[in-house]
């Protein structure tokens, strides 16, 4: 929206206050409120005018504003139009209500044992695969097989067991399901299967060679150094679903305090998902109508293409066998204005017309050679 310039006003304002004031109100430099004086034709007070006027000295007087005879263009500014504000909280999905309100509710709270745990098989098992473990990248010991996902240093090892014992515990409980995944074991919810694990973040520096590798180096012998080293941090995190949906240990709340949060933020991924499919299947039957609709008038327009195609044909024959005809009458009285008809010309006229009522749509008469369908054997 383009607003006008009160050339009235803006004179008045910078004679009554320095420039550098009045700037504030335009959102302008006091450089960028001389520039557009200049162009308005407004007068501004000279240099060292407020000095002066402070000092009690004589100052010049404001001046008359006069009649604007410059660009008509510059008379106007840009005002951005205001952006009605949004929705902040958009509608909960109805699947996932009863599970916020279960969640809430302090009857329902996930509390971790401190000890006296009765293991899960699949946490039980997970916790002995940790007996043939390897390393990853960063050192961090990974239980073998199909597990529970479970990737913590050795420190951390245990308690990040109880935490997925009573997680897993507790979702089955609510009614959702464990299934085995290609590389471990997920959690079902409303159809939807998604990953969970987890997490120790570690912290990388360069590595640093132990005494006995500088020696080796030292003497030529051969001595391989990782580029950098990882020290755990001894901060747990809980990732579920596949779009990095994360409840971390905070000062506040160690992961331990915030298994009923887990459980919703694995709700809203699974909602989330499901939501995308639907919205993927609703656009799917959306194109498939349209691409139906489609098919449905090509097959009319073909159709239509294929009677024109006929009727321009038939029109080409007709006039193919008119032409003939035409030629024909004139060939034969040609030839009474020599004599008479010879039997031989008698033959070929017959014929001749014979064949413009093949060709002639509107006769149609059959022709026994032409008419045949000849299949030459290969």
């Amino acid at each position: 929206m383009h607003q006008e310039y009160d050339r009235a006003k803006l004179l008045e304002e910078v004679w009554a206050e320095p420039v550098l004031i009045v700037a504030l109100r335009y959102q302008l430099s006091n450089v960028g409120l001389k520039k557009l004086c200049s162009r308005l034709l407004i007068p501004t007070p000279p240099r060292g005018y407020w000095a002066k006027l402070k000092a009690g000295r004589t100052v010049p007087s404001r001046p008359a504003l006069k009649p604007y005879n410059g660009n008509p263009r510059h008379l106007y500014r840009f005002v951005a139009q205001p952006v009605p504000p949004t929705e902040v909280n958009a509608p909960v999905d109805e699947r996932l209500e009863p599970v916020l309100a279960f969640e809430r509710d302090p009857a329902n709270y996930i509390q971790v044992p401190s000890r006296g745990t009765r293991w899960h098989h699949l946490v039980a098992a997970t916790r002995d695969a940790f007996n043939a473990s390897y390393k990853d990248s960063r050192g961090i010991p990974l239980p073998r097989g199909k597990g529970v996902d479970i990737a913590v240093s050795a420190e951390q090892r245990m308690r990040a067991l109880r935490v997925m014992n009573t997680l897993i515990k507790a979702l089955e409980k609510r009614g959702f399901k464990l299934v085995q995944g290609d590389h471990h074991v997920e959690v079902e919810m409303f159809g939807v299967r998604l990953p969970l694990s987890v997490f120790e973040a570690t912290k990388r520096t360069s590595y640093v060679p132990t005494a006995k590798q500088v020696t080796a180096k030292s003497r030529g012998e051969y001595s391989y150094w990782p580029p950098y080293q990882y020290t755990p941090s001894g901060k747990l995190e809980i990732r579920c679903g596949d779009g990095g949906a994360v409840i971390k240990d905070i000062a506040r709340a160690p992961i331990e305090e915030q298994l009923n949060q887990v459980v919703v933020l694995m709700a809203r991924c699974a909602i989330g998902t499901l939501r995308y499919r639907e919205e993927q299947e609703r656009r799917n039957q959306i194109r498939e109508t349209r691409r139906m609709a489609a098919l449905a008038q090509q097959a009319l327009q073909d159709a239509e293409k294929h009677k024109l195609a006929q009727l321009i044909e038939d029109a080409q024959r007709w006039q193919q066998a008119e032409t003939i005809r035409t030629f024909l009458r004139a060939q034969e009285a040609r030839a009474l204005d020599a004599g008479a008809l010879s039997n031989q010309q008698l033959t070929f006229l017959a014929w001749a017309r014979a064949k413009a009522d093949w060709l002639d749509p509107l006769v149609a008469q059959p022709d026994a050679i032409l008419d045949q369908k000849i299949k030459i054997p290969y």
